[in-house]
């Protein structure tokens, strides 16, 4: 009939769709009587209704060229794109379509295309035949190199489809371009050769992130396709560092235990390297940790081989702080986001990401790596001449207090001890860089958290050591004002009995505006073992104890005035124009009717006293806002000079 590449009048392939034959007079009489003119879409409906129904067992030659030629005349951008692949799909799959023709329409398809080709649902001589045009384009696997991540090779651009036939997959997965080359470029030095090699490092593990991304019901394949390779540490590290939240449950549990597991090695470096350092001879370490360096892998001998030898005691002492290393980097870099869930977000913004791996598998995770880090922690060293100074330098620390079943008390001196050498460390960023400076607002704020956590005597459950308030005796007013009525409520029933922080609580509730309804200031009254002496004295000395503006000493108010048994003391202490102004419904002028009882016995039926009332120097902000009610009154009663305001903080 004719090559691919031919068009068919839609009305003749109707007339073979209604059982004429090709060529035949019925078939031509159709064609020139159609008086509907139909559009391209439509010829495709009828060839692909063909080649499902009539024809799908055998078609003839000129029916699947003209197919393939309509079902690859889009061009990839085109919407109908998707759409038309369906129907050169059916022709290229087809029994009877020609082998040469097959390979031959194949390579003139572009890797895109080939992958839209290869689904799942696809016939196997069709896939296998993309897997050996795949082949054909790529004989081996490429070094990788950063112009790939915009430029992609056809196994990456295979591997933007979903869904694709296992043969391709592997096929696609295996031609991947490798890692990258280490050369050395003219006129680098080794500095320059290292940061570019490592920049290709860093591009190579994106391209692999993207890979993942696209085929995120393949990851246990790509690890087992991997294992063994150069990309398997890449592959792993992705799933449990890059996008944990779309790895299967039981997989990402695999790959985070089987890293853990690879801490031991390190552990046992350190403690080499510790008792080298110590003065022990490499013939005793060797004789006294013989068990444990029989059972290292070729990593781990390597890696300890870095320490030891003739003249190695520099080497040595660098060893002992690999754990600590370990730690830290995972803790910075693979095992942030397990350790902080709620951190996995786009990168500009948005809600957390939903996890595959339900909360309690997480904590599990998190909580096993507190227990390697505590370990870590027990070898730490201060260095020489200066104090830690990075975040991370202590985000393994925070992340391992934080999901530690118990913190013991000599992990919690292990800790201070670390504590006490960031205070002795640079106390402003490194630089002017808006990177330095976030890293040093983390530092501080890391440095803040852990300081408190230790700072507590009493034990803490780890669901509430990531909002610990440290020692009631250093938590401020405007610390306990802002946390959450759940941490708040915790922290006052761990420290049961402690009347003073049960009074930083109460003027809390003020400073926070009193929009926080729980706890309730009368409930948290009630915990003090004096309430109705604390009342009174707290509101004496308001100003000493909160300050703040007429927002605060409003709120101080309205919680003393609603309590029903608010004595007589208290409300003569409150300030006088706060006093007056906020004792009615929330957001009106009226005075409360105890405020106006105590006004009117105080200045009576004199005139004059009620005149100097007036002409008082109370005032709604500044100094003379905080003037005691009963104290203006005793003045303006008896005609005796102003008070002064009380004395500030």
């Amino acid at each position: 009939m004719s090559a691919i590449g031919n068009r068919l009048p839609v009305e003749f392939l109707t007339a073979v769709a209604a059982g004429a034959e090709p060529g035949s007079a019925a078939a031509l009489m159709a064609a020139q009587q159609a008086k509907d003119r139909h559009d391209d879409r439509q010829v495709g409906e009828l060839l692909a209704a063909l080649l499902r129904g009539p024809f799908r067992t055998s078609a003839p030659a000129w029916m699947l060229t003209t197919a393939v030629a309509e079902g690859l005349r889009q061009e990839e951008s085109d919407y109908r794109a998707s759409t038309t692949v369906e129907l050169a799909a059916l022709a290229l799959g087809h029994p009877d379509f020609d082998m040469e023709l097959l390979a031959d329409a194949l390579r003139g398809c572009s890797a895109y295309r080939l992958g839209m080709l290869s689904t799942t649902d696809r016939p196997p001589t069709l896939t296998a035949a993309v897997a050996a045009e795949l082949h054909r384009r790529v004989p081996q696997p490429p070094h990788f190199t950063s112009a790939m991540l915009k430029d992609r090779t056809p196994a990456q651009e295979v591997l933007r489809t979903g869904r694709l036939d296992d043969r391709v997959f592997d096929a696609a997965v295996a031609l991947l371009p490798s890692a990258p080359e280490q050369v050395h470029a003219d006129g680098e030095n080794f500095t320059e050769e290292f940061d570019r090699f490592w920049a290709e490092c860093e591009a190579w593990g994106r391209m692999w992130r993207t890979v993942l991304e696209q085929q995120p019901d393949r990851h246990a394949r790509f690890v087992a396709a991997t294992d063994g390779a150069r990309a398997s540490s890449t592959v792993r590290e992705q799933l449990l560092g890059g996008l944990p939240w779309l790895v299967e449950p039981e997989l990402l549990r695999r790959i985070a235990l089987a890293d853990l597991a690879g801490f031991d090695a390190v552990m046992l470096t350190t403690r080499i390297c510790r008792a080298l350092v110590d003065g022990a001879s490499e013939e005793f370490v060797r004789e006294q940790f013989a068990t444990e360096l029989a059972s290292l892998d070729d990593r781990g001998r390597r890696r300890l081989s870095l320490y030891m030898g003739k003249d190695a005691l520099h080497e040595a002492k660098e060893g002992c702080g690999v754990a600590v290393s370990w730690v830290e980097h995972a803790a910075d870099g693979r095992w942030k986001l397990i350790l902080d869930p709620a951190e996995a977000k786009p990168p500009y913004g948005g809600d957390p990401y939903p996890w595959r791996t339900p909360p309690d598998e997480l904590s599990d995770l998190a909580r096993r790596f507190a227990l390697v880090a505590e370990q870590a922690l027990h070898t730490w060293q201060p260095r020489e001449h200066y104090g830690i100074s990075r975040a991370a330098d202590l985000r393994w620390v925070h992340a391992m207090l934080v999901h530690l079943p118990e913190v013991t008390a000599g992990t919690r001196a292990a800790v201070q001890r670390i504590v006490r050498d960031a205070r002795r460390g640079p106390s402003r960023p490194r630089s002017y860089s808006h990177q330095d400076y976030d890293d040093h607002q983390q530092f501080t704020k890391l440095l803040t958290d852990i300081t408190r956590i230790v700072a507590d005597p009493i034990p803490q459950s780890a669901a509430t050591r990531r909002a610990a308030l440290g020692d009631p005796a250093d938590v401020t007013v405007r610390q306990l004002s802002v946390v959450e009525s759940a941490v708040l409520t915790t922290y006052l029933d761990q420290h049961t009995g402690n009347d003073q922080l049960v009074e930083k609580a109460l003027l809390s509730c003020a400073q926070r505006g009193g929009y926080r309804s729980e706890p309730a200031f009368p409930d948290v009254l009630a915990r003090h073992s004096a309430p109705q002496q604390a009342l009174p004295a707290l509101t004496h000395d308001l100003r000493r104890r909160l300050g703040g503006g007429p927002n605060d000493r409003e709120s101080w108010a309205r919680h003393v005035l609603a309590l029903p048994d608010c004595d007589r003391e208290t409300v003569l202490a409150l300030p006088a124009w706060t006093a007056l102004t906020v004792g009615g419904p929330r957001y009106r002028s009226s005075t409360h009717p105890a405020v106006l009882a105590l006004v009117n016995t105080a200045l009576g039926n004199d005139p004059p006293a009620w005149q100097r009332f007036a002409d008082s120097p109370i005032s709604h902000a500044g100094p003379t806002a905080w003037l005691r009610l009963g104290e203006v009154l005793d003045a303006a009663a008896h005609g005796t000079p102003w008070p002064k305001p009380p004395a500030s903080r």
